[in-house]
């Protein structure tokens, strides 16, 4: 593989420095989305009339493999260390927040965030002494959406919409408070509402809501 290929890489969303980069990439990422409705009967007749409910929440499903054998790649960590590795960010539970991690899935351009919902290993190939020594990991996420995303999108008719931000390069939350509210001091508001323990040095790339803030006093 070239050193330039992007990796698949999952990352927890409570805590950035915990992320599992795939060494081997997927083959194909499965993404899918579902309309929810319900059949109601019109009365007097026999046709069922589908009327929509809303959505079903994204699904994203991918396989990849594990291999600890040298020759797919020069990373000769045993499989079980790999997964240990690997469950620490996607499967287990974090005391703190009493649930696992939320995630984001990102492999070039494309990103996803999500909670793991179904794991499942399938033991391929073991060394003469019966040590596992490549496996097929089959893994499928659900979108997960934050309160206050949840909260700005059941608000859509609201006229004093929110803003959803991308930073950029040599952007700052400062910056866009001063260009959404004309008020750079709403900062520490917005980096609580973003789960942020203080608003400098935020990431280029970093994904920030600005809802609408009402101050008291």
């Amino acid at each position: 593989m070239s050193e330039g290929l992007s990796k698949l890489t999952i990352t927890s969303l409570a805590d950035e420095d915990e992320a599992f980069e795939l060494l081997i990439n997927p083959e194909s990422l499965k993404l899918s989305r579902k309309v929810k409705y319900t059949d109601d009967k019109t009365q007097g007749t026999s046709a069922d009339v589908n009327r929509f409910e809303g959505y079903a929440p994204s699904t994203l499903s991918f396989s990849f493999i594990l291999d600890s054998t040298g020759v797919a790649y020069d990373k000769t960590e045993s499989i079980e260390d790999t997964i240990e590795s690997f469950e620490g960010v996607v499967y287990e539970y974090v005391g703190d927040n009493h649930q696992p991690n939320p995630l984001k899935i990102s492999w070039g351009n494309f990103t996803f965030n999500c909670r793991l919902q179904s794991l499942d290993y399938e033991y391929t190939l073991f060394s003469s002494t019966g040590e596992p020594l490549r496996v097929k990991v089959s893994v499928s996420f659900v979108s997960y959406v934050t309160r206050v995303e949840e909260q700005v999108a059941s608000d859509k008719s609201s006229p004093d919409l929110s803003h959803v931000v991308t930073l950029k390069a040599g952007e700052s939350i400062p910056l866009w408070c001063y260009r959404i509210y004309k008020d750079p001091s709403y900062c520490t508001d917005i980096a609580r509402y973003n789960g942020l323990d203080n608003f400098r040095n935020v990431k280029p790339g970093t994904r920030l809501l600005f809802p609408p803030l009402v101050r008291n006093g």
